[in-house]
């Protein structure tokens, strides 16, 4: 089976502009993991489209190198034209992943990854509030920017995000009403409309690593996140894959977690990723509708390849999916440091 995995920040889509160094690290580890434990499957043959400032990652089977726009587009047509299915990597921003899944659709090729309406809800933090909560999860409280007043929330801190987009992206931090309403008021309008507002919520930032299908979930591990708040901006430095202490909180309350954001969300469909707050019950924030960096760690954590789970979920279904016992294993990866990884025991 010839797999196109399009990682966007590297597959020349950028190739007009400066890369980004950071998501390029992020993009290119997730690739050649990915593209590593494909080519573990029998018969499964990798296709990329690489931007040509970048080296062909191993374990490629065909290579599209990129050096225009227009040489992307028709190597884009050339690929879909080639390949039985598509695994797309994309950022939710601006509606980028749920096009590229609408895409794949309209050309008959199969979709290996969440559907485009589902991408659609989780791409917005305040829809996937609204969905999450009408199923009785913990979220939180989540006004837009236009609407926010210095009373709106209890004293504390607070975060003002875009609605729109990708996990961590662009999130402020503010010490107090004070600060974040004297920051609106320079803001333009526009902004207020685009922005939203939550409480700070204390406590342990966390992920959750999932394999969906069929309006039904795996939890495959469960994940620390390291956050640092610098110059009034959030931003992830580290995962600890696997990293989630259970002892407070039973497995089976995440995993019961997982069952009911994939019935509520029934269109998702292969690896997915959760971001919460453990405070100390879980606080429900994001819903990444594709492969998350925390992928770079799973195989190390496991012990075994977790495309091999990925193509069972394909050919056979989710019933047909056997997860290993709860890995042993905790992995460390450092997003500042080129993705470094370093193993430890639980």
């Amino acid at each position: 089976m010839k797999i196109l995995v399009y990682e966007h920040i590297t597959s020349g889509a950028l190739c007009t502009e400066p890369l980004p160094d950071h998501l390029v690290r992020e993009g290119n580890a997730m690739l050649q993991a990915l593209l590593n434990d494909l080519a573990g499957n029998q018969g499964v043959q990798p296709v990329i489209l690489r931007d040509f400032r970048l080296d062909i990652p191993p374990h490629t089977h065909r290579c599209h190198y990129v050096r225009d726009l227009d040489d992307f587009r028709r190597r884009w047509l050339a690929c879909l034209d080639y390949v039985d299915g598509v695994l797309p990597i994309a950022p939710e921003t601006d509606g980028l992943l749920a096009e590229v899944q609408s895409w794949v659709l309209k050309t008959g090729k199969r979709l290996l990854g969440c559907r485009p309406e589902a991408t659609a809800i989780a791409a917005s933090k305040t829809r996937t509030a609204e969905y999450l909560a009408a199923a009785g999860l913990t979220t939180a409280p989540t006004v837009w920017l236009r609407d926010w007043q210095p009373d709106t929330f209890t004293a504390g801190a607070l975060i003002c995000k875009p609605d729109d987009g990708a996990g961590g992206t662009d999130v402020l931090y503010f010490e107090n009403a004070t600060a974040l309403n004297t920051w609106k008021q320079q803001s333009p309008s526009e902004t207020w409309e685009k922005q939203i507002v939550q409480p700070y919520i204390q406590g342990t930032a966390a992920s959750l690593s999932l394999l969906c299908a069929e309006a039904e979930a795996h939890l495959l591990c469960g994940n620390h996140q390291q956050i640092q708040i610098e110059n009034g901006a959030m931003r992830l430095t580290g995962i600890t894959v696997n990293g989630m202490e259970y002892q407070r909180l039973d497995r089976k309350i995440f995993q019961g977690l997982a069952d009911t954001i994939a019935s509520v969300l029934p269109g998702l469909w292969g690896f997915v990723g959760v971001d919460l707050v453990l405070s100390p019950l879980p606080v429900v924030l994001e819903i990444n509708p594709r492969l998350t960096t925390s992928y770079v760690g799973l195989r190390e954590v496991y012990g075994v390849n977790p495309a091999s789970w990925f193509m069972t979920l394909l050919h056979k279904g989710m019933e047909a999916v056997e997860l290993p016992p709860q890995p042993n294993q905790k992995v460390t990866i450092s997003v500042e440091e080129g993705l470094a990884i370093q193993a430890t025991h639980c």
